[in-house]
């Protein structure tokens, strides 16, 4: 990789980095997915409902054109015709809206998903500047976006045009035709015209997509030195460090005394130290640590005992042993099993209880 000191971006994107960049708005996204979708949207309403929404316009332009002339107009007849004229439109116009926005909404929401950001709809008073203003005008980056949306500008009038020019000797039969067919035809023709520039809005738009996807993530990687920073305030300050061990030692400290009152036996040194020991044969292979602490720990330890009536042993050598050597959870190494079946025996005779199985040990 190259070297951090020219500022290169050479590492991948964290994860933080690209949730910052999508709370900005900074998301991927083509226009030309968004047209791609709408040219859809234009062939599947033009075939389902071209049709009716010509015959609505028909029965408005019959209705006035059948009316009385000449015709009287005053406040009322004129609101009354305007409301009419309206309803009529809202009609046939309505479900071409409705299309569209769901349309809209549709491939926006495959695109970058539900997302608020306002912080992108906030003005930025650098873009008022038109010196700058004049800097991305008269860019290489919008020099090369003017001459791609030119070329799409041509393809699509190519396309048209191609298209135009095939079906012309049909076009010219529809002079022979019922007004019925002829509407029929318009309304076949227009809807593959619609569908074959839809088909080439797509090609375009996955390439488009493509190559936005590789500019997003390119924009989004980070130099070495960015990358370090960014651990750094992850991992805070000193302070923070310190405060977050101690607070995971004291949920730790918490569990642990919680398990003392599951002990067999307590093992202390005698005030020191406090090792609480238990053994299921039934369940264990071997005798486990449920806690240790030293100093204030090892006091609650042997509260927690005397408030359960959890025999208390001083062994300092063992109780020293366990605390240095076992952690919390594991099992005690076998060389240390003859001191502890001696102890249990101990604790059974003092308490009563039976031994069952601790042979095994």
């Amino acid at each position: 990789m190259a070297s951090d000191e020219n500022g290169d971006k050479t590492e991948e994107p964290t994860n933080r980095r690209r949730a910052d960049a999508r709370e900005k708005g900074n998301v991927v996204r083509s226009v030309d997915l968004n047209a791609a979708s709408h040219m859809l949207a234009v062939a599947f309403l033009v075939s389902l409902m071209g049709l009716p929404l010509v015959r609505a316009m028909a029965e408005i332009m019959q209705a006035f054109l059948r009316g009385p002339v000449p015709l009287t107009i005053n406040p009322a007849s004129a609101v009354n015709m305007f409301q009419e004229l309206a309803s009529a439109v809202a009609a046939g116009v309505l479900p071409w809206l409705l299309g569209m926005m769901a349309s809209a909404l549709a491939i926006n929401i495959l695109q970058v998903g539900f997302l608020l950001a306002p912080e992108a709809l906030m003005p930025k008073f650098s873009r008022m500047n038109p010196l700058e203003g004049a800097k991305r005008i008269l860019s290489i980056q919008s020099v090369v976006k003017l001459a791609v949306s030119l070329g799409k500008l041509l393809l699509v009038a190519g396309i048209a045009g191609w298209f135009i020019a095939s079906q012309f000797s049909y076009f010219a039969t529809w002079t022979q035709g019922e007004p019925a067919s002829i509407l029929l035809a318009i309304k076949n023709e227009l809807a593959a015209l619609a569908m074959q520039l839809a088909i080439a809005l797509i090609v375009l738009a996955v390439t488009d997509y493509a190559f936005q996807k590789w500019k997003h993530e390119q924009d989004l990687k980070m130099t070495k030195q960015e990358v370090r920073d960014e651990m750094k305030q992850m991992d805070g300050d000193p302070q923070m460090r310190q405060r977050r061990k101690e607070a995971h030692r004291k949920l730790a400290e918490g569990r642990e005394m919680n398990a003392v009152q599951d002990a067999d036996v307590v093992i202390t040194n005698p005030t020191h130290i406090a090792v609480a020991l238990k053994y299921a044969p039934e369940k264990m292979d071997a005798p486990l640590v449920l806690a240790k602490g030293m100093g204030v720990i090892a006091e609650r330890i042997r509260a927690i005992a005397v408030e359960n009536a959890i025999p208390i042993i001083e062994r300092r050598e063992l109780a020293r042993a366990l605390y240095k050597d076992v952690r919390v959870g594991h099992p005690i190494p076998v060389e240390m099993y003859e001191v502890f079946v001696e102890i249990m025996a101990y604790v059974y005779s003092i308490t009563g209880r039976a031994p069952t199985n601790f042979d095994q040990v």
